[in-house]
């Protein structure tokens, strides 16, 4: 890392203004990744700004990291360079926005809470419920490639994104898609930035398709003492005409800390969570159904929460690293991407890895084949990271063999001994990656090394 001269500090400052330029230890303490910090941070109030400053620094030779609220420093490799952080928080004002047609751009920096309030004014909503939701922004989860689990009925971010704007690694300004559904054939090169870790660009401006707010939800527990049981209500509905906004089954370890001393979901039982929106009588045929299918599937019980004790223990799922976080005193979190019909294969095999290596263990299956395994170590011993990394071995290597897997979230020293982004070796397409990369950043100034293969 090696700091400019006081002339270039100067043209930063006159780039952005003196008071949004930060380089005392504790001011950059927040853009700490993996322990690594800044020797100053900027904060754009434009997307010409944020031109500029990349212009800047590739003329001086600097890496950047973008950020914006900064819960997703802690995603990737740690940077091989890391001089500036670009702080994206400014950018947070509304573009343009037509309820009408259903229709929203926004700047990165706006945080998704903030958005939501404005947008549940008009009637409407974005599927955007993640971890960090309080403090998310929108070109956080864009540049993370994050989804919650409303992509069960919604599909993930990038399936309700009409365009977007942004400043690629040469300070180009540029823009792909539009704002309305119906756009001019052409290449999304924004679907390319998606999940990219500012690697390739930075985004300034998303253009969304917006959805009516249901009108009615409620949220369905039930329980199993066997994840059998929890996997064929899965498959039963998935099989119907139902179209439940989101479909997660929790382990019986995560359930226990979702739902203490809750009367309704027995100690040791599998958890399946159904949430459904729509009319109230759509909500109604949803319960209807799900009390058949329970029973048919030898559910311990099955309980409708509505209203506070619904958002209550909604807001405690959505937040799962959080939790992890204190259940733990050095978790991990690997996400492992699967087909659906294998979910419960690669959970019994994630918890008997588990189990080999003495690390306790959570699951969060989503529905659409997404598994979570929580991995919460009592202790931050040597010993304990150990077994903790060989744990996290094993599990990217049974991802790489039923689909894909990442570590989303780990203690820092355990990425100097493994590599977060799986078995990169069994990728065919990193020579495309790497093409991508030199056409969008060939001078390797945004996020170097933190992305797949070390781009």
């Amino acid at each position: 890392m090696s700091a400019p001269g006081t002339a270039a500090l100067a043209r930063l400052a006159d780039l952005v203004g003196a008071d949004h330029v930060l380089t005392d230890p504790l001011s950059l303490s927040r853009y700490a990744v993996d322990g690594r910090l800044p020797w100053a941070a900027v904060r754009p109030g434009t997307a010409e700004e944020v031109a500029e400053i990349v212009r800047w620094a590739r003329a001086e030779t600097l890496a950047l990291v973008p950020t914006g609220s900064g819960t997703k420093l802690d995603l990737g490799m740690p940077p091989l360079r890391y001089d500036v952080a670009v702080d994206c928080s400014r950018l947070d004002r509304i573009i343009a926005y037509d309820p009408a047609d259903l229709t929203l751009s926004v700047e990165a920096g706006m945080r998704v809470a903030a958005l939501e309030a404005v947008l549940a004014r008009h009637g409407q909503m974005l599927p955007l419920e993640m971890p960090f939701y309080d403090a998310m922004t929108i070109g956080g989860l864009l540049a993370s490639g994050s989804s919650g689990p409303q992509r069960q009925l919604y599909g993930a971010p990038r399936d309700f994104l009409l365009g977007a704007e942004f400043v690629t690694g040469e300070g180009r300004r540029a823009k792909s898609g539009g704002r309305v559904v119906k756009n001019v054939t052409g290449y999304d090169f924004h679907r390319l930035l998606i999940g990219s870790l500012g690697s390739l660009a930075i985004f300034t401006v998303a253009n969304f398709r917006t959805f009516p707010r249901p009108p009615a939800q409620a949220l369905f527990v039930a329980s199993f003492a066997e994840l059998d049981g929890a996997l064929a209500l899965r498959r039963a509905l998935v099989q119907s005409p139902l179209t439940p906004t989101a479909l997660e089954l929790v382990s019986p370890a995560l359930a226990q800390r979702l739902t203490p001393q809750a009367a309704w979901l027995p100690s040791g039982h599998w958890a399946v969570l159904v949430l459904v929106g729509g009319e109230r009588a759509v909500v109604e045929r949803h319960a209807h159904d799900l009390a058949r299918m329970a029973r048919s599937a030898n559910a311990a019980a099955l309980t409708r929460l509505d209203a506070e004790p619904m958002n209550r223990l909604w807001s405690r799922l959505r937040e799962f690293p959080s939790l992890a976080c204190e259940i733990s005193p050095a978790p991990a979190i690997v996400r492992l991407n699967t087909l659906p019909s294998e979910l419960g294969a690669l959970a019994v095999r994630a918890e008997t890895t588990a189990g080999r290596h003495r690390v306790p263990v959570a699951l969060l299956l989503r529905g659409v084949g997404i598994l979570y395994v929580l991995l919460l170590p009592d202790a931050s011993s040597a010993e304990t990271l150990a077994r903790l990394a060989a744990a996290v071995g094993e599990l990217l290597q049974a991802g790489a063999e039923y689909g894909s897997a990442l570590v989303e979230f780990c203690p820092p020293e355990l990425k100097q001994v493994v590599n977060v982004w799986g078995v990169v070796a069994r990728r065919n397409d990193l020579g495309l990656m790497r093409q991508l990369k030199q056409v969008f950043d060939p001078d390797n100034v945004l996020s170097p090394g933190r992305h797949i293969g070390g781009i």
